[in-house]
C-alpha cells in the first residue's frame, strides 16, 4: 500500500458558522425540548435522561443504570471510572478531603461516575425583597457592616460584573441604577448550558411566550439586537405595556434575566406558594427544573415557550489527496498475479526478494482476443488518512471504485467535521 504525504498546499483548515436552534415547552413544570417527549423503553425512559433533558453522546440507552460497586463492569450500564493509586487523579465531583479519607477511598479502590450526562434549561425565581439578606457577624467580618447572602439572591450578585460589562449596549443591564437594584428586585432568572447553543446565543433570535388556556397571551423578542426583551404583543394591556422592556439577555453566557412585573393576563394560576396570581414576565418559566418550584398539577392555565438561535463554530478539515501519473499503478493484493504463478517471497531474516517474473492478471474481460500490450492499472476503492506514526485514524471510501492507469492523475477531496 502506497504511502504518500500531504503538501503545504494540500491541507485547509476553516470553521463553519452554524446556527442550532432550539425550542423548549414548560407546561405543568414539565420541559419539552424541540417538542420532543422521551419514549419508554425497557428499563423506563429510552435515553436515561429526565423529561427535557438530553444525554450527551447518547450512552447507555435503554439500559438499566447501575448503582453497584464493585470493580467493572459489574452492571449492565457503562460508567466512567478511576482507579485511587499515587497519581492522585479523581473526578471533580469527589474533594480532596473525601479523597484521602481511607474509609471511603482506599488505594486500589474503583472511584465511579455516573452515564449518561444530562442538561437543560433551569429557572431560578430571585424575590423582591430584602428578607434573603442578613448581616454577618463578628467572626465573618473584619470592619464595617457587610451583607451576606442566603437562598437565590447569591446567583444573580455572582452575575453582577457580566451585567455590568453589558451596560454599553443598553441601560437595562445596570445592576443597580437609580430605578432598581438587580440584587433586590423580583426576578426570574433562567439557566441555558451551553451545549444548547454553542459559543453565543443568536442576537435577535430570541422569543418569549406566555399562553393562557391555549391561547397566546403575550410576547418578547430582542428586536434591537441588543439584549433588551421587550413586549413586541399582548392581549391584556396591550396600550400601556406593549413595548415595555420586560428583561435582557447575556448573550455570551447563556442567562435570560425577567424581571417585567405588569400582568399579562386577568387569567390567574398558583405561580408562588398556594397563593392564585395573573401570570407575569418575571413568573417566566415557572417549574423549569426549579427547586422549590410549582409541583406537577399546580400550574395548568399557564404555558411558557422559549425559542432561540445559537451561534457555533465547527472546525473543519479540507484534505487533497493526489495519484500522480505513472504512480500508484501497483497492487499488494496477491490476487493481482496469475493464480498458478503465486509464490511466497523470499525471507530469510537477512533478505526480503519477490519474485520479479510473476505474470499479472489481466483486469480486462472480452469476448474478444485482447491482443494489446499489457499496461498497468489498479483500482482505488478507499484512501486511508495516517498520522505522522503510521496510524490509521481515518477512511474515506468512494462510492465506486476508480481505475487508475499509468496515464492518468487523480485528486481526492476529503472533508473532515471535528
Amino acid at each position: 500500500m502506497p504511502f504518500r504525504e500531504f503538501g503545504k498546499n494540500d491541507l485547509f483548515y476553516n470553521q463553519v458558522k452554524t446556527f442550532p436552534k432550539s425550542d423548549f415547552l414548560i407546561y405543568d413544570s414539565k420541559v419539552y425540548f424541540n417538542g420532543v417527549k422521551h419514549s419508554e423503553g425497557e428499563f423506563g425512559n429510552l435515553h436515561g435522561a429526565p423529561q427535557g433533558f438530553i444525554s450527551l453522546y447518547e450512552l447507555n440507552v435503554d439500559r438499566q443504570i447501575d448503582t453497584g460497586t464493585g470493580a467493572p463492569p459489574d452492571g449492565k450500564s457503562i460508567y466512567p471510572f478511576i482507579t485511587k493509586d499515587g497519581a492522585r487523579i479523581a473526578f471533580k465531583t469527589v474533594s480532596t478531603s473525601e479523597f484521602d479519607t481511607t474509609s471511603q477511598f482506599a488505594y486500589g479502590d474503583v472511584i465511579k461516575g455516573d452515564y449518561p450526562l444530562t442538561s437543560s434549561i433551569k429557572r431560578i425565581r430571585l424575590k423582591d425583597t430584602g428578607a434573603d439578606q442578613v448581616e454577618m457577624n463578628s467572626s465573618e467580618r473584619f470592619a464595617g457592616s457587610f451583607i451576606k447572602l442566603t437562598s437565590n439572591k447569591r446567583f444573580v450578585t455572582s452575575l453582577k460584573n457580566t451585567f455590568n460589562e453589558y451596560a454599553h449596549m443598553s441601560k437595562q443591564y445596570e445592576f443597580v441604577n437609580t430605578e432598581w437594584n438587580k440584587g433586590t428586585q423580583e426576578m426570574s432568572l433562567v439557566e441555558i448550558p451551553s451545549i444548547f447553543y454553542g459559543s453565543s446565543i443568536r442576537k435577535g433570535s430570541v422569543v418569549l411566550q406566555v399562553f393562557v388556556t391555549g391561547a397566546l397571551a403575550a410576547e418578547c423578542r430582542d428586536i434591537k439586537k441588543n439584549g433588551e426583551l421587550i413586549q413586541v404583543s399582548g392581549t391584556y394591556n396591550a396600550t400601556t405595556d406593549n413595548k415595555k422592556v420586560a428583561g435582557v439577555i447575556l448573550y455570551n453566557e447563556g442567562f435570560l434575566s425577567l424581571t417585567g412585573s405588569w400582568d399579562l393576563s386577568e387569567v390567574q394560576d398558583q405561580f408562588i406558594g398556594g397563593a392564585s396570581s395573573s401570570p407575569r414576565w418575571v413568573d417566566f418559566a415557572a417549574g423549569a427544573n426549579e427547586t422549590g418550584g410549582p409541583a406537577a398539577g399546580v400550574l395548568d392555565n399557564v404555558m411558557f415557550r422559549l425559542s432561540f438561535e445559537g451561534v457555533n463554530y465547527v472546525p473543519t478539515i479540507t484534505m487533497l489527496a493526489h495519484a500522480p501519473k505513472g504512480e500508484i499503478n501497483n497492487s499488494t493484493n496477491p490476487t493481482v498475479f496469475v493464480k498458478s504463478q503465486v509464490r511466497d517471497p523470499v525471507n530469510d531474516g537477512t533478505v526480503y526478494r519477490e519474485f520479479s517474473d510473476l505474470e499479472f492478471s489481466k483486469l480486462e474481460h472480452s469476448d474478444y482476443v485482447l491482443t494489446g500490450s499489457f499496461k498497468k492499472q489498479t483500482y482505488i476503492s478507499k484512501v486511508g488518512i495516517y498520522d505522522d506514526q503510521r496510524r490509521l485514524i481515518g477512511i474515506a471510501k468512494l462510492a465506486n471504485p476508480v481505475r487508475k492507469t499509468e496515464d492518468r492523475e487523480y485528486t481526492f477531496k476529503l472533508k473532515l467535521d471535528i
